[in-house]
């Protein structure tokens, strides 16, 4: 069958171009390529959004969550270089540090390119992995001492708005980054769908924090079944440090097995009857 490791003639093309690539450099170096994937993923995928609020075009009006309520534009700026300054004080020593984990879990990137269909079925895995595990260590991160003194930090931003995505207290993103590390540790993979699950996580993110509740195809996720998306993750963020809802990270279903959604269902309900 097709894919990234295909037995046919351009799947081979692939797999020797990438074999090629890899030989040249250590299985730690390759590890490092992580940092830059993860910042210039997180940067791709605010600029849309970041250009959004900046430009406000009267057609995406209809589509923000929060009407004319929108961050300063100084504010995203200041928000952006603080995620960067995060990212290059935090995760990437993190990510560096973080290699043996790698290594003992047999995450390589010299093996054989994996099929397409094994990449997709890996990382639809992983979503759920993560989104239990974030569910929980989210919902914990709202009780009264976790919350002052590690959750607060990212909800100073009650308007959401996408470079908000990583803006968290260095605590938070090591505790989090676990739910999304242990997908691929326990399944095992190739790094390729390693960094594509960790640059998929990240858009994903930055959507769920963008303000806006865009339509398909304008908004890929839309396509993800049980997704919860922007307008689920904004009632969170409207709410602030008393909310007591909506804590999963991806789909809507743990919020409803644990009826940590009825806050939200109750405030759809009254915007539809008031509409």
């Amino acid at each position: 069958g097709g894919g990234l490791g295909s037995s046919s003639s351009s799947g081979g093309g692939v797999d020797m171009l990438w074999s090629t690539f890899v030989s040249t450099r250590s299985d730690f170096l390759l590890y490092c390529y992580t940092f830059p994937i993860l910042v210039i993923g997180y940067t791709v995928g605010c600029a849309p959004y970041v250009l959004l609020d900046i430009l406000r075009p009267a057609w995406a009006a209809k589509f923000r969550l929060q009407g004319s309520v929108y961050n300063p534009k100084p504010t995203i700026w200041t928000c952006y270089k603080g995620v960067q300054a995060l990212m290059w004080s935090v995760i990437g020593p993190l990510q560096v540090f973080s290699y043996p984990f790698f290594y003992l879990a047999n995450i390589s990137a010299k093996d054989p390119l994996p099929p397409l269909w094994l990449a997709l079925v890996q990382i639809a895995t992983w979503f759920i992995i993560e989104d239990y595990g974030n569910y929980f260590i989210h919902r914990w991160l709202h009780s009264g001492w976790a919350y002052r003194k590690i959750h607060y930090m990212h909800h100073e931003y009650d308007t959401p708005m996408a470079p908000a995505a990583s803006w968290a207290h260095p605590v938070e993103i090591l505790v989090l980054g676990i739910p999304t590390f242990v997908g691929p540790a326990v399944t095992g993979c190739h790094m390729i769908t390693c960094w594509a699950w960790f640059t998929i996580r990240q858009l994903e993110a930055v959507e769920t924090h963008s303000g806006y509740d865009l339509p398909f195809p304008l908004c890929w996720t839309k396509l993800i079944p049980f997704y919860g998306g922007a307008k689920y993750h904004d009632y969170h963020h409207r709410i602030g440090g008393e909310c007591c809802g909506n804590y999963a990270s991806i789909f809507t279903w743990c919020d409803w097995a644990y009826g940590t959604d009825k806050g939200y269902r109750v405030s759809e309900s009254l915007k539809k009857k008031t509409s």
